[in-house]
């Protein structure tokens, strides 16, 4: 004979879809928010059970799908499927509670805000009461509890109760006033203010590095030009230009995709191929910042939040194209740099002939070296100064965003680069500040 189920118990998505699913007659569903593996499950009972009667209250207002009662898409769900089907559904401004109806039980639960913790999935940490039919709730709750005071013979001891078996000692009760010593709890005014602020806006950190090939210097050894004068050295940097810019290449990547990030073919079915550059490579960069972000002087970049989206997919396929371009150049470009490299050696051999530095002897010995046992030492010394071929062209795409902190939003002198760059009515608009239960 198996034994009742638990009058506590835990629920989450997961337990409401399955009573849901268990349902013929009647459902009531009454909670602050919904999520949207609960809607479509709904779906499923009303499309497979026309006889199916079923009812939705919930509170509409967003700052209870910020805090993570519901989700976004589980609203949007739930008024596509009232729209579809015979769905009574209504909404109670305020609501905190949970509670889920169905044929054979009735489940009253504690709604977890997900924005603050992470709901329980164990039994020993129960946020729900369950009540079946022809049960003396009452009778029910406080056998469950192991209560004083209870009429029923076969309420147990609290050591043997459903919940609250362990006694809270004094010295639990110490440890937990000690660590709140140590680590206090925000002010309660303070917590509900830095909860609900909002902002419209995001720094927006933007910085492409170590692809201007054309502008790309290498430091020469001062001892090939030099010799071994110490003072010299100290005072004297020479430098080569790698490339001239007219030498800077241009090659062809992919046409990607902007969505899926793929390269596309043309309508007979060949890659589509793009003329990509150093230049190129700039103007897309610069495109980001002119579509999107908000320069303000002497704070930064900012961007819209409702262009995040946007920008973020644009981010991506700049990104893509990097790659693709850095995998081509350094494929044109190893020769190039070969051939750079052989011709400063060999402008640089007379000079060298002429005083081999100390550091070549411990390679090509004392006696006279000849000039291709220098070329190739030149070749190589010359080769490590320059970082090699492969790490000439390395470019690196960075974006780090960060949020308006609520003291930058009460310094006068970022509200007047704002309203100088957007306009104070603008302005005003960006930004939210109220309690936990605004007034109307």
């Amino acid at each position: 004979m198996s034994s009742a189920p638990n009058v506590f118990t835990v629920v989450n998505d997961e337990s409401l879809s399955c009573a849901v699913a268990a349902t013929r007659d009647t459902v009531v569903y009454v909670a602050p928010g919904i999520t949207k593996p609960i809607v479509d499950c709904l779906a499923h009972q009303l499309d497979s059970q026309p006889n199916l009667l079923a009812t939705v209250i919930v509170d509409l207002d967003p700052e209870v799908y910020r805090l993570g009662y519901g989700t976004e898409e589980g609203l949007l769900a739930l008024q596509a499927l009232a729209g579809r089907q015979h769905l009574e559904l209504r909404q109670q401004a305020g609501v905190r509670i949970g509670l889920l109806v169905t044929d054979g039980q009735t489940l009253v639960y504690s709604p977890t805000p997900l924005l603050i913790e992470a709901g329980s999935t164990s039994e020993a940490k129960p946020n729900a009461v369950l009540i079946t039919r022809m049960t003396d709730t009452r009778d029910l709750l406080l056998r469950a509890c192991g209560a004083n005071g209870s009429p029923n013979q076969e309420t147990p001891t609290p050591q043997q109760a459903e919940i609250g078996r362990a006694p809270a000692t004094p010295q639990q009760v110490a440890e937990s006033v000690k660590a709140l010593k140590e680590i206090p709890p925000k002010k309660f005014n303070v917590a509900r203010i830095e909860r609900v602020y909002e902002s419209k806006i995001q720094f927006v950190e933007l910085e492409l590095t170590r692809y201007r090939l054309s502008s790309k210097r290498v430091t020469i050894p001062n001892d090939l030009l030099l010799g071994e004068d110490k003072a010299l050295d100290d005072r004297l940097k020479n430098s080569f230009l790698l490339l001239h810019g007219e030498q800077a290449p241009t090659v062809k990547i992919p046409d990607f995709d902007a969505e899926t990030l793929e390269p596309m073919n043309d309508k007979d079915g060949k890659p589509k191929f793009l003329d990509w550059s150093e230049a190129e490579l700039e103007k897309r960069r610069k495109a980001l910042y002119d579509d999107y972000l908000i320069n303000l002087p002497r704070f930064g970049h900012i961007i819209m939040r409702r262009n995040r989206p946007a920008f973020d997919q644009r981010l991506k396929l700049l990104k893509t194209q990097i790659g693709a371009f850095t995998t081509t150049v350094d494929k044109a470009l190893g020769k190039t740099l070969i051939d750079a490299i052989a011709a400063l050696a060999k402008s640089l051999l007379p000079r060298v002939r002429e005083a081999v530095p100390q550091r070549y002897s411990r390679v090509l010995g004392t006696a006279v070296p000849s000039d291709d046992d220098l070329l190739e030492q030149l070749g190589r010394d010359l080769e490590r100064s320059f970082g090699g071929t492969s790490n000439a062209f390395k470019p690196e795409l960075r974006c780090v965003f960060k949020d308006v902190t609520y003291e930058a939003i009460n310094d006068n002198t970022f509200q007047t680069a704002l309203g100088k760059a957007l306009g104070e009515r603008a302005v005003a608009q960006l930004f939210s500040e109220h309690d936990a239960a605004p007034e109307a």
